[in-house]
């Protein structure tokens, strides 16, 4: 039990100090990707009289996503961390040292998309009581690796599986899919992926004001896509389905919203559909205003190949979006209004256009669906909420 620790037969015991106990959180990293914005959301929402955050990264790590603002919050980053991979034995001694000195921390929390616990391994090592795992996608992807590279990878993920197994005290996931991919079988917390609801909640002047600033009327049909620019979020497939669109509605405007590999991929297939110019705008990434974007658009597509259950698509229903999105990579749980729709990766790409053409003609009341969301249990107050009181009743050092 910490030091100075109560309990009463009503509550359990609850960490409690003259300054409040500090949480190690590893999964910011310099993109501004659906983790980094869970995390920050969650640090905003925390109460830091009670619970501090502190980040962990690479020792050569850029600057974090929010990390001006996470320095603000009063956390800390600690560039420790040194590849298994490359410097086994510098990342184990670099490791026990930081938390040799950081006898403060009392849990740690671990935001993964693949298969990795290797930081709660060595907090178990020193006596931290509170280790998370929290998965937060359905798949590693690994599905194009060559031969030698794959036998590593599948070494790498019988050692992880095996820190899986045994390190954790907490296992959390966004979705079912989350939880069977990252540690199938064992008990764990649905942690609903909670927003800003207020920021995310439709707004007819912010919808004018950005829309004239873009240039684009108020008859003129905007669809979204909100994510990185790579092959696992499916870009192509978007743009693709687009041109349906717009064949059927020739006023349609495409905002893609991300950076990655696939951009210049990109610029060259729309050169290749010979698509109207200004008809797909790339809007770029690490973006402070997407909320604002969403309220621009009519409808929003998810192509992805596979997900956890993503945080875009509760922010689009939100807004009040009609959204399409991959039956493959998208769990049902992601689902919480009647503005989802399911297609398959198989689908032609005139089936979805034809679908999110269905949705964007219903004209539904889009202010509605903020409460909506905020009723399915997706508002980050109650979310942060309850991970806070987790960080507060489980955390300690022994």
């Amino acid at each position: 039990m910490c030091p100075h620790d109560h309990k009463t037969d009503d509550a359990p015991a609850r960490c409690s100090f003259a300054e409040p106990i500090r949480i190690l959180q590893w999964g910011m990293h310099s993109g501004h990707g659906g983790v980094e914005q869970f995390m920050i959301d969650l640090y905003r929402h925390m109460d830091k009289n009670l619970v501090q955050f502190d980040f962990l990264a690479a020792h050569d790590a850029p600057e974090l996503a929010f990390e001006d603002e996470i320095l603000a919050l009063g956390g800390r980053v600690f560039r420790v961390q040194y590849s298994q991979r490359t410097s086994p034995f510098k990342a184990r001694a670099n490791m026990d040292r930081f938390f040799a000195d950081h006898p403060e921390i009392v849990g740690v929390h671990i935001h993964a998309n693949f298969l990795y616990a290797y930081p709660l391994e060595i907090a178990r090592r020193h006596g931290v009581k509170l280790r998370i795992l929290h998965s937060h996608n359905s798949s590693g992807g690994n599905t194009r690796l060559g031969a030698l590279q794959g036998l590593c990878t599948e070494w790498r993920d019988v050692i992880a599986r095996r820190q899986i197994d045994r390190c954790p005290t907490r296992y959390l996931a966004c979705s079912d899919s989350a939880a069977r991919y990252m540690f199938p079988g064992k008990p764990y917390l649905w942690v609903k992926n909670g927003i800003d609801i207020e920021r995310f909640g439709f707004s007819s002047d912010a919808r004018q004001r950005y829309r004239r600033e873009y240039g684009i009327g108020e008859s003129t049909h905007v669809l979204g896509f909100c994510g990185y620019l790579t092959g696992r979020k499916n870009p192509l497939l978007a743009l693709e389905v687009f041109t349906q669109y717009h064949k059927m509605q020739p006023d349609s405007v495409l905002m893609m919203i991300g950076c990655g590999d696939l951009f210049d991929r990109l610029k060259q297939r729309v050169r290749e559909l010979a698509l109207p110019e200004r008809s797909v705008v790339f809007m770029g990434g690490n973006r402070d205003d997407v909320n604002c974007l969403y309220q621009m658009m009519d409808g929003f597509l998810l192509t992805s190949l596979y997900e956890g259950l993503p945080m875009v698509l509760v922010e689009a229903q939100c807004a009040g979006l009609p959204c399409v999105a991959s039956r493959e990579a998208v769990t049902d749980q992601a689902a919480i209004t009647d503005l989802v729709r399911f297609c398959s990766l198989s689908d032609d790409a005139r089936t979805w256009a034809r679908v999110l053409h269905e949705g964007v003609a219903r004209r539904v009341d889009r202010a509605s669906y903020a409460s909506r969301v905020a009723a399915a249990g997706f508002d980050m107050r109650a979310t942060a909420a309850m991970l806070q009181e987790i960080y507060l009743t489980e955390g300690g050092r022994s």
